[in-house]
């Protein structure tokens, strides 16, 4: 004897699938998450706030509890100011390449506490093969 469905289950299932795939489709188009940006590019975008990628180019003298250094992009030579009051990665340093949340005014970019990670070198290299 075969099993009759209650169609109230099916109902309830196609409904629950339907939400999720309306869910999906607007955070994929409308999840409003904020641009990742390299320091040549933040120019653009005064007080928004934003992710800014690069390479720490040099450490500057601490200004009362925050950390100052000198973020340039990856691939060039465009540079920004970067204040932030919060303890530093302990993998960071000189050369080593970060991302950090803040927003930008004023010539320097104040870089919200808690935020910033270092990209560890090894994963973002080539295998060397022997």
């Amino acid at each position: 004897m075969g099993r009759t469905g209650n169609p109230a289950r099916l109902a309830i299932a196609l409904a629950v699938a339907g939400c999720l795939a309306v869910f999906l489709l607007y955070t994929s188009f409308f999840g409003g998450g904020r641009p990742a940006l390299q320091p040549s590019a933040l120019r653009q975008h005064p007080g928004q706030e934003v992710t800014l990628s690069g390479m720490v180019a040099r450490r500057l003298p601490s200004v009362g509890a925050a950390a100052r250094f000198r973020l340039r992009d990856v691939k060039g030579s465009d540079a920004v100011t970067v204040s932030y009051r919060d303890g530093l990665p302990d993998q960071f340093k000189v050369g080593r390449d970060i991302s950090v949340d803040g927003r930008y005014a004023n010539g320097v970019f104040v870089g919200k506490p808690g935020t910033m990670v270092t990209k560890c070198p090894s994963k973002y290299t080539d295998k060397k093969t022997t």
